[in-house]
């Protein structure tokens, strides 16, 4: 009798009967390390440390999804506790009290919306950025399911908008408690409210988008002074800005994108510009047409794939690197921080070849709908996105005496969150939240004040 030869590993594992337990047997199954690695986004090296290591929690939700498409049997540990089967239906939160804040706007036109304290913990994971990440209260619960105490209700907002089949504009008003760990000592609450206003399937970011945007900032502020809170600060940012300025620098699009996610990351902004400027430096002078023999070894765990993926992308950051006096010109930019009209002139004399009409007729729009010369407002470049998920407009309202609490309101645009979720394609969407503890606390200093 002859014998069949035997079935790749890859077939295999996408096999019905096989059951797949590893982050390598994920990996295989998927089509190898390279079709991993352009999924997420991410170089080969990274996809071959996965296979020991295991896949990291932002992958999660992706390939999670991926992989249940495909109908490949996964284990739950895998991705960390998610199923990939769809949970039994979350059971709904009991309707909102009509509480002050909610009455406020309700009033407005925004349909009051409750959603669950528990929350499925992969979007969370996903969209949220690392820094909020840290500070999720996750676990698992007895079905396997890995679920969180939601710490901000715009996501929630964002979920119950698709599992309703919406296509079209809704505006939702919510309150309810958010959680997020505190490091001991930071003297913030992990329990706190939230009440806020969200805008979904609307204009997309761009000089259109600034009516929803004037809403939200408008009505945010609105509540702000009906609650008692009548001396604050207006801060602004839109994240659209930093690569119309870079593009316009004369920087590579590889440049662009790595200043681009770095300063999104916030945190290791300045580290990323010292690397660039020393990349600059070097150019990979010596070994400019190194190259790995595709047959050789494996050496520590990397493939000669992976090798010589690390040393394109090494040479493509060299391309890609910065001089100092651009590195100087850039940190110039990033400081900027005043009145609108001054801020756009000091970025356009910093980078006179950038085409800056977008921003500039955007920035016109919205100050004349919400007569920033009327208010303390300023637009300050200084930081990258406290949520990962904010793609144009971003928002603080600040009552400076609170000291590390003085943000008592926040928001922002986040257009590209829905498709993330599971939309069909892009919808507009901007929002706001007060942190009801804050505002109340900033409304009986200055009452306090008044006396």
């Amino acid at each position: 009798m002859e014998e069949k030869p035997q079935a790749s590993f890859a077939a295999r594992a996408a096999s019905p009967e096989m059951r797949l337990s590893s982050a390598s047997g994920v990996i295989d199954a998927l089509g190898g390390t390279k079709t991993v690695a352009d999924i997420l986004g991410v170089g080969q090296s990274s996809v071959s440390n996965y296979r020991k290591l295991g896949f990291p929690a932002r992958s999660h939700f992706v390939l999670s999804k991926i992989c249940a498409e495909r109908g490949l049997d996964v284990a739950d540990a895998v991705f960390g506790g998610i199923r990939l089967t769809p949970p039994a239906p979350t059971r709904a939160a009991a309707a909102l009290p009509r509480t002050q804040a909610l009455e406020i706007f309700t009033r407005n036109g925004f349909a009051p919306l409750a959603t669950p304290v528990l929350q499925p913990a992969a979007p969370f994971i996903d969209r949220m950025g690392e820094e909020m990440r840290r500070r999720l209260f996750t676990f698992t619960d007895p079905a396997g399911e890995q679920l969180c105490l939601r710490p901000d209700l715009t996501i929630p907002t964002a979920l119950a908008y698709l599992k309703n089949g919406e296509s079209r504009l809704q505006k939702y008003a919510y309150e309810g408690i958010a959680f997020r760990y505190q490091s001991r000592g930071a003297g913030k609450p992990e329990e706190f409210t939230q009440a806020g206003i969200e805008i979904i399937g609307g204009a997309t970011a761009g000089a259109d988008s600034y009516a929803d945007d004037a809403t939200i900032v408008r009505d945010v502020m609105n509540a702000v002074k009906a609650l008692g809170v009548s001396q604050f600060q207006l801060r602004l940012n839109h994240f659209a800005m930093l690569p119309l300025f870079l593009q316009g620098f004369g920087l590579t699009p590889r440049a662009v994108s790595r200043l681009t996610r770095a300063y999104h990351q916030s945190a290791n902004f300045e580290t990323v510009i010292s690397q660039m400027v020393g990349e600059e430096a070097r150019q990979l002078t010596a070994d400019t047409n190194l190259s790995v023999n595709p047959s050789g070894p494996t050496i520590a765990g990397r493939t000669p794939q992976d090798i010589q993926t690390r040393i394109d992308r090494l040479r493509e950051d060299a391309k890609a690197g910065l001089t100092q006096a651009q590195a100087d010109v850039i940190t110039r930019f990033l400081n900027l921080n005043g009145a609108v009209e001054d801020v756009l002139r000091e970025m356009t004399q910093l980078a006179p070849q950038a085409d800056l009409t977008s921003v500039t007729d955007y920035w016109q729009a919205l100050r004349d709908a919400l007569s920033l010369d009327a208010l303390q407002a300023t637009l300050s470049l200084t930081g990258g996105r406290k949520m990962a998920y904010y793609t144009g407009l971003s928002f603080e309202v600040l009552v400076p005496a609170l000291a590390n609490q003085s943000v008592i309101a926040a928001g922002g645009r986040y257009d590209d969150l829905l498709q993330a979720l599971g939309a069909e394609h892009a919808l507009g969407a901007v929002g706001g939240a007060l942190a009801l503890e804050r505002v109340e606390a900033a409304a009986q200093s200055q009452k306090g004040d008044r006396a």
